[in-house]
Formats: C-alpha cells, structure tokens, sequence
C-alpha cells in the first residue's frame, strides 16, 4: 500500500527541519514536536499524577481514569523513545485514547533513560512500576485482577520484559500485552527485509536504531538477552495473550511480526494486526492520520475485550 498521505505530509515537514545534532538536542526536539502534535479529543473522567516507588526512587507517573462506573481494568503503559528519550507527557494523547476507548484505567510511567542509566536500568523500573500497580488497585480506583501492559516501540520492549519476568518471578498475573511496533531482535538485524527496505526516509531510521543500541546496552552481549532480545528467549511459553501492532513502512515491523509468530508457536495467543501505508511513530499521530487513529482504536478494542 502506499504511504498514507497524511503521514507522507509529517515527513516533508520533518526532512525540512533542522536536525538535531546529539542526544540532548534530540530530547529537547523530541518534546517541542510533541508539543505542536494536535491531539484527537476524546473524553475521560480525568489524570491524576503521582510518583511510584522505584529501585532507584520515585517514578513519575500518571493515571488516567474512564468516564462510567468503576473499578475498571488497568493497564500499565511504557512509552517509546529508543530508550533514551520522550515522556509521561509526549504520550499523554495516546494513554487518553486507550483510557477512553478501551475503557481502562491507564497508568502511564516513566522510567530511566540511557545512557545515564543502561540496560536493566529501564526493565527494571518498569517491572517495579507494573508489581507496585498490582498490589495498588483500591489507591488507584483499578481492578488489578483485569491487569494488562502496554506500549509502543522501547515501551513494548519493556512490556515483554515485564511478561517474562512476572512469569519467570511470580509477578502479578497479566491478562494481555498490548505491543505497537516493538523492538524484539537487537542481534539477527540482518535478518529482517524491513531493517533495508524501510531504512531511512521514514522517521525511524536504521542509524538512529544503531545510535539508540549503543546508548542502551552497555555490554554489547546484553544484546542476546532476553529483556531486550525477547526472540532470543530460550522460552516463550505462558505469557499473556498479545496484539502486536506494526507499521508497513518501519525498519522494525519484521521482528514484530516474528515475534508475533513466536508467541504463537509456542503455544500461546497472539495476533498481528498491520499497519498498512504506517511509519513507525503513528500511534502519536492519529489527529493527522484517520488512519492511523483507526488502527489505535482497533488495538484499543482488542484491549478492551481481553480485559472485559
């Protein structure tokens, strides 16, 4: 399919503005762009922001709570960002959406970026901010028995992580993972046709992804860990059902869609829900794409009926 138009329109806009020259332009451009992004409107009944414990201490964090009678389901939220960038805030538009069409409550969370802070770093984090959620339903307003993670990009790397580690440690019991366009291989690049087809010209470019490793992973034989490997995982048995979305125009929607098949081969229930005309980014643009606001509100429903 081709580009989506809409999209096509952002890319223009991106390849004629000034590139950011190092990691702490590229934050600071990062939050600007976020900030001009128009947000689709939707209703909930409110956020309220709050800190969490961590392992290294507080965790923004913030809660979005539906319209309608709760407790409602939760779902713990990680953003995207290579691991080294974005916020609670550059997602708040997308934690809204689920919040209001998925019907969940939505507990966005923070966690600490590289290269200040590496692999596990962020896993970690993430993994305490998902067992304290579990055991915090009643201050939260959530029903935590109907649990489920999610994320887009690095956060859906951090997802997975959380999956295995609450299977592999006697963590809370997830009853789905919501992954859109995931980070699954760090090692067998070459492996996928997306990584040189989709390389560069479509926001998310083979260099940056390259840039974004060697600022996560301190060692690089942590690249074959199953935190930030998951297709290296010696098993992928007994984790939660999982929608993984791609997009048809990012270097990372092969591995999403092995890692999809993975799950699936053994033996559990997963779905591939494509992004066709998609770049890697969409779920941040759905005021600009009906498309892309389309395929949200599809992953949404689906979250939605495994959480009901």
């Amino acid at each position: 399919m081709p580009l989506d138009p809409h999209l096509k329109e952002v890319l223009l806009q991106m390849a004629a503005a000034p590139q950011p020259n190092g990691l702490e332009e590229m934050r600071a451009a990062v939050i600007a762009n976020s900030a001009r992004m128009p947000r689709r409107e939707v209703t909930i009944a409110g956020t309220r922001d709050l800190t969490i414990p961590g392992p290294a201490g507080g965790l923004p964090a913030r809660l979005y709570t539906p319209e309608g009678e709760g407790p409602h389901p939760l779902t713990v939220y990680f953003h995207g960002g290579g691991f080294v960038a974005y916020s609670i805030e550059t997602h708040d538009s997308v934690c809204r959406e689920l919040c209001a069409v998925a019907n969940t409550a939505v507990l966005s969370v923070d966690y600490r970026l590289a290269p200040e802070h590496r692999f596990p770093a962020g896993v970690d984090d993430a993994y305490a901010a998902l067992v304290w959620a579990a055991a915090h339903g009643e201050e939260l307003g959530a029903d935590t028995s109907r649990l489920a993670v999610a994320g887009d990009s690095a956060g859906a790397s951090l997802s997975i992580a959380c999956t295995l580690r609450a299977r592999d440690e006697d963590g809370p019991r997830i009853r789905a993972q919501l992954l859109i366009y995931p980070a699954a291989d760090f090692v067998n690049v070459e492996r996928y046709p997306s990584r040189r087809e989709n390389a560069e010209g479509y926001f998310l470019t083979e260099e940056r992804m390259k840039f974004f490793g060697q600022m996560y992973l301190a060692d690089p034989t942590h690249a074959a860990h199953p935190h930030v490997s998951p297709l290296h995982a010696a098993d992928l048995r007994g984790l939660p059902p999982a929608l993984v979305l791609t997009a048809e125009f990012d270097p990372l929607r092969d591995e999403g869609v092995a890692y999809a098949e993975a799950l699936n081969a053994a033996g559990g229930r997963a779905t591939h829900q494509p992004g066709p005309g998609m770049i890697h980014g969409f779920a941040n643009m759905t005021a600009l794409s009906p498309a892309a606001a389309a395929l949200l509100d599809q992953a949404a429903a689906w979250l939605k009926a495994e959480l009901a």
